[in-house]
């Protein structure tokens, strides 16, 4: 066969396979965002019949989940919440989708105090060994489920060079660790830190929207 020959064809299968990557691509957004919607809308039979369509072979059962998931938790639907999360105990994830959900279910778990779910959930994730945001999970089970305070300095350290929107969730921590050390009086002086300015960016926020 020529050679110019072979190179066109060539050409025409990269093509082809560039317009298919782009087309499974905009089938799998578009039927996500139609399961967000459905979800949002607590309409499960439309969910489960998009779920089961062409564009839903696109996802996985994992993916179609944390969409319940993500919307379950904006929501603060706690019974639903749980619902996903036992869900995904029931799957064999990879490593990649244990990344995604455990370290917030660690965290959904360590908000609501339950502890013993929670240290669960922190072995599972140090079992992964590399994952985004190591050191925050580490320090909020020593300070939240430990009870302990060995990173107070550290985090101090961190407060004074925060960006306004971390501010409150350090000082939560701070406060917590003064308390478990038994200095009380610098426990409430960063709990009223934490409120104030979780009240601040809460203000600025509502005021970018209504402009």
């Amino acid at each position: 066969m020529n050679k110019d020959v072979l190179v066109l064809i060539g050409v025409i299968v990269a093509d082809a396979l560039l317009l298919f990557e782009l087309l499974y691509f905009i089938l799998r957004r578009n039927t996500s965002n139609k399961l967000f919607q459905a979800a949002f809308q607590g309409d499960d039979a439309r969910f489960e019949a998009i779920a089961g369509s062409l564009g839903g072979k696109t996802l996985s059962a994992f993916d179609k989940e944390l969409i319940r998931f993500n919307v379950a938790e904006a929501r603060k639907e706690q019974n639903s919440i749980e619902a996903s999360i036992r869900n995904f105990e029931q799957m064999t994830l990879k490593d990649s989708q244990k990344k995604k959900i455990y370290q917030r279910i660690f965290y959904y778990y360590v908000d609501r105090n339950k502890k013993a779910e929670a240290k669960k959930y922190y072995q599972e994730l140090e079992s992964l060994n590399v994952y985004k945001n190591k050191k925050d999970v580490e320090v909020t089970y020593d300070t939240f489920i430990n009870g302990g305070h060995k990173y107070l300095n550290e985090t101090l350290e961190r407060a004074k060079k925060a960006k306004p929107q971390e501010l409150p969730a350090l000082e939560r921590n701070i406060s917590r660790m003064y308390e478990n050390k038994g200095v009380h009086s610098e426990a409430k002086k960063y709990a009223r830190l934490a409120e104030r300015h979780q009240r601040e960016l809460e203000e600025r926020s509502g005021s970018r929207r209504t402009n």
